[in-house]
């Protein structure tokens, strides 16, 4: 099943099962809308990111993220960026030093985030301060970053 969050900033497609959330899509140009049928941690999931986007501070349940689908590098990967902070960066010379790896590995892992807002990737920069790429598209990486007060 699947969801949209309809936001100024993007529109966004949440996949999800019964148990999981599955994916989240920032190139979601559907009509799917909250509806009777969704269960209560997919609402609030939505909520969140929405609140994020606004730009409140937020904590997403990763318990309920399948990352079933990641490699054990991207794992190592996402563990890392879940972790960042709340108005903080990282840049992915340090991303790749504490996953493992290249900076080119971690930006590449990062591109296949299947979760991008809730795992906030949008918080590994280049090193030079530079937002660098972002599946939602460097604005508005560069948006969020501002909202967070880490730009």
């Amino acid at each position: 099943m699947r969801i949209m969050l309809d936001h100024p900033l993007v529109n966004a497609v949440i996949r999800f099962d019964g148990e999981r959330i599955l994916g989240v899509s920032l190139s979601g140009d559907h009509d799917d809308r909250i509806s009777e049928g969704v269960p209560e941690f997919v609402r609030e999931t939505v909520l969140k990111m929405e609140r994020l986007l606004d730009g409140e501070m937020v904590e997403f349940d990763l318990s309920r993220v399948d990352l079933s689908v990641c490699t054990p590098y991207q794992l190592r990967v996402l563990r890392v960026v879940s972790g960042i902070p709340w108005g903080s960066t990282m840049s992915y010379g340090e991303l790749a030093e504490a996953a493992g790896g290249s900076p080119r590995s971690a930006g590449s892992a990062l591109a296949a985030n299947p979760f991008p807002i809730i795992i906030p990737c949008h918080r590994v920069i280049r090193s030079d301060g530079s937002p660098g790429g972002y599946q939602g598209g460097t604005e508005l990486k560069r948006i969020l970053l501002k909202k967070e007060g880490a730009l």
